[in-house]
């Protein structure tokens, strides 16, 4: 037996409603009759859906649509159930039929076609969903809500250009600006450039996201990296600093490592200490920055200073599994294995998820890794890190 979800009630209790006020404006005895003859079917359906047997509601309910195909509402709302159900075939089928009638209205085309790309888009027919939308744009170029899946989809296919145009149409038509969202897809202009070795483009649009965002993570780690590869350690360096500098979600640990290559390639490698203890000093319970400064001493060949770093971290965060793991790697490489035994212990006593080591502030989506658009909820710069 299927259980039936919450739309799936909501939407036939929409088709319901939109019957009876079509049935009660019925007025010719033929009118009456045919009407009587859909209330018996809807009523059937209902008790269907009652009963939690959705397959039979919904058979009663196509009954009372094919005894007046005029009922487009009714109609378009059989064909939404059927996607809700994964249908896909059916629900195409009914709002294709839909927009082949010559005489519909503006307004119920533009509903039919705004269901189409619905059915289209959960079906997984993306190319054939951003052209239904974009056919809802020459009929309403004001349709926000189309908008909003167009730039969604544009997204989803990786074409920035014309999510970054759908974006601007979209706060243009909300009065929000939302110049966080504008950057990031600025951003991936950037970084789809970068990945075709055309670094003067991609330099040109991650600065232009930043014009947009000066607080956008992204923008500065990928033009950081660009720096790098061109060999201007100087500009890196400054670019990787205003990334610390101006960490809002602790998530700084991402530019620990390309800094380091950018100190080791300007011969300054020593000046990383001083970074990390910048850091330390503004956050001293930041986990990660404290373990990253323990391996710094370790591959200068300052086992004990590493050690006595993570003690001084444990001190500030007991709790932290990422300084007892460290901590525990770190005594055994000093043979001083009785030691490494109780914090593997203590470790072994503890749970670790993987999988919560990062958050939306949003939704509550966690990943193991920075997602700079949450997958869940599609936002963007949402994501803060967990001290572990």
């Amino acid at each position: 037996m299927h259980t039936v979800s919450f739309y799936l009630t909501a939407a036939i209790s929409l088709a319901i409603g939109a019957w009876l006020g079509w049935a009660v404006a019925k007025k010719s005895p033929l009118e009456e009759k045919t009407g009587q003859n859909d209330r018996d079917a809807y009523i059937r359906g209902l008790k269907y859906i009652i009963s939690n047997q959705p397959d039979k509601a919904i058979a009663e309910f196509t009954k009372a649509v094919q005894v007046d195909s005029n009922t487009i509402e009714i109609y378009q709302d059989l064909g939404n159930l059927f996607r809700q159900r994964g249908e896909i075939g059916r629900a195409t089928q009914i709002h294709q039929s839909i927009l082949l009638r010559p005489s519909l209205d503006k307004e119920l085309r533009i509903s039919a076609l705004m269901n189409l790309g619905l059915d289209y888009q959960k079906g997984g027919f993306i190319d054939r969903a951003i052209k239904v939308y974009q056919e809802v744009l020459q009929h309403d170029e004001d349709n926000l809500e189309a908008c909003r899946l167009l730039e969604e989809l544009y997204e989803e296919t990786r074409d920035w250009e014309n999510a970054y145009h759908m974006e601007k149409q979209i706060q243009k038509l909300s009065g929000a600006g939302n110049y966080s969202r504008l950057a990031h897809i600025m951003t991936e202009m950037g970084k789809a450039a970068y990945q075709k070795n055309d670094h003067t483009q991609a330099i040109k649009k991650l600065k232009e996201a930043i014009s947009l965002d000066k607080n956008c993570t992204e923008a500065y780690l990928v033009l950081g990296d660009i720096y790098l590869a061109e060999d201007k350690t100087a500009k890196a360096i400054a670019i990787f600093n205003k990334i610390i500098s101006s960490d809002q979600h602790q998530l700084s640990f991402a530019v620990y490592k390309l800094l380091e290559k950018a100190y080791l390639q300007r011969g300054r490698f020593e000046s990383i200490e001083a970074v990390y203890r910048e850091i330390l000093n503004r956050r001293p319970q930041d986990t990660r920055t404290r373990a990253i400064l323990a391996d710094y001493y370790y591959k200068k060949g300052l086992l004990s200073r590493a050690i006595e770093e993570l003690r001084e971290g444990l001190k500030v965060c007991p709790e932290s599994l990422t300084l007892r793991s460290t901590l525990a790697e770190m005594l055994i490489k000093d043979n001083r294995q009785d030691e490494a035994l109780q914090e593997y212990q203590y470790l072994m006593e503890q749970v670790i998820d993987k999988n919560e080591l990062f958050s939306c502030q949003k939704c509550g989506y966690q990943s193991s890794e920075i997602q700079w658009k949450c997958p869940q909820c599609k936002e963007w710069d949402s994501y803060v890190a967990h001290q572990i």
